[in-house]
């Protein structure tokens, strides 16, 4: 295999870990599948968040800020509450965030008259935060959901919670604005969905209560604690990470920036979310099977290799490359991700699993922070929508990049372990 398990084992025995069940789609994979799609709807109503600031005459200096505060604090946050959490149980957090998320979700309709932007900072801020905890505690239960051997297309199937909001949610709720007489009473209606996430966390309450790292009374929490940072240090996923953070800059500045792209291309932007979105979920349907029998190497930098041409075929090609170009776009995502995701879980030991794919998730937090960005920065230097998609073409190229130095790196140590064993022999 192309990525191979680089990470070091801690000194306590992995038997006290809990062992993944064999069947993918058991009842708690299912059930952490539905309480993340409640939670990804809390995010995708916001589609028409910056539509509605402008409603209520919330100054365009404050928009940029108001939108990625939620995503700066969920970066700021998951990282702390993956390491807090690490020893101890999950479903008192878990139930707790979801409430605040819900509540602030009832605040929209409070603030909408006064339009004060400084208090709808601090109702993103705090959604943030409670973001970050859910999600945090919503990773580290996925990966024990996950067999061995499945990691690609468990992730792979996992990421649907994030693209069937974003499919449904904005259909449905442009059919229901007229009806609500808004878009805070949107948000607000959307706290509803909090309940049935609460409701599923009574089956998970068992694994939810079982912590990462159990300790017995003869461990030392110092050693244990030392030895867990060794590991995450010494785990050679740095260049992934990194791949990672790329990659996401480019999903989501191509999100900010498509409509931008279009109204200078003539091209439609709905046809290309539609069918981007569409691709996206075929492809993780249909091949989630096969996700974990693909050469993860020659695949992920293909993708990278055919997301260049995507973005400057998008940017500078013909009209009528738009639609094939949108489909590969989504054909290459839907590769992309779980592969990645599943290198780093396959690299993983069970101790430090759940805590390297919140790191993970921390690079895409990042992403949703850098890329807008990098986009408004490219367009403020005088180099427009087009220049946008070629810096992201120059970006995609260094999600490549890190991916080929990754391989070079493990075939190095690879060549090194085999040296060493037969100079022992």
């Amino acid at each position: 295999m192309p990525f191979l398990n680089g990470s070091q084992m801690l000194p306590h025995s992995p038997t006290t870990q809990e062992q993944p069940p064999q069947n993918l789609l058991s009842r708690d994979f299912l059930l952490i599948f539905c309480i993340a799609m409640c939670s990804n709807c809390f995010i995708a109503v916001f589609y028409c968040f910056e539509q509605w600031l402008d409603a209520i005459t919330v100054p365009p200096a404050w928009r940029g800020l108001l939108i990625s505060s939620l995503f700066g604090m969920v970066l700021l946050f998951r990282p702390i509450a993956s390491i807090f959490f690490l020893r101890r149980s999950k479903l008192a957090a878990m139930a707790v965030s979801m409430l605040i998320f819900s509540a602030t979700m009832l605040g929209y309709p409070l603030v909408e008259s006064s339009g004060d932007p400084w208090i709808i900072l601090a109702l993103r801020m705090i959604q943030g935060a409670a973001l970050a905890v859910t999600s945090s505690c919503t990773v580290a239960v996925l990966v024990s959901c996950i067999p061995a051997g499945q990691s690609a297309r468990g992730f792979a199937l996992f990421s649907l919670t994030l693209l069937l909001p974003y499919s449904i949610i904005p259909a449905v709720a442009e059919k229901v604005l007229p009806l609500l007489g808004g878009e805070a009473n949107l948000f607000a209606l959307t706290a509803l969905l909090g309940l049935p996430a609460l409701v599923m966390l009574l089956p998970l309450a068992p694994r939810l209560r079982q912590p990462d790292l159990p300790l017995t009374d003869a461990n030392d929490p110092q050693q244990e604690d030392s030895s867990l940072w060794q590991a995450i240090r010494h785990s050679g996923l740095a260049l992934v990470y990194l791949a990672c953070l790329t990659f996401g800059t480019m999903t989501m500045t191509t999100i900010f920036f498509m409509k931008g792209l279009c109204s200078l291309t003539g091209a439609e932007p709905a046809i290309f979310f539609s069918t981007y979105t569409i691709t996206i979920m075929l492809v993780r349907l249909i091949g989630s099977h096969q996700m974990d029998r693909l050469p993860r190497y020659r695949v992920t930098v293909l993708c990278c290799v055919l997301l260049v041409c995507c973005m400057l075929g998008l940017a500078w090609g013909p009209r009528w490359l738009f639609f094939p170009l949108t489909a590969l776009y989504g054909l290459c995502l839907g590769l992309l991700y779980p592969l990645m995701a599943g290198a780093i879980y396959d690299r993983s030991t069970p101790a430090t699993r759940s805590l390297n794919s919140n790191i993970m998730m921390a690079a895409f937090d990042a992403s949703g922070v850098f890329g807008p960005l990098l986009g408004g920065l490219v367009v403020q230097a005088g180099l427009g929508y087009r220049g946008v998609f070629t810096a992201l073409a120059v970006d995609i190229s260094l999600c490549g990049l890190c991916l080929i130095l990754d391989r070079q790196r493990l075939l190095r140590q690879e060549e090194l372990s085999q040296k060493s064993r037969s100079d022992a022999n």
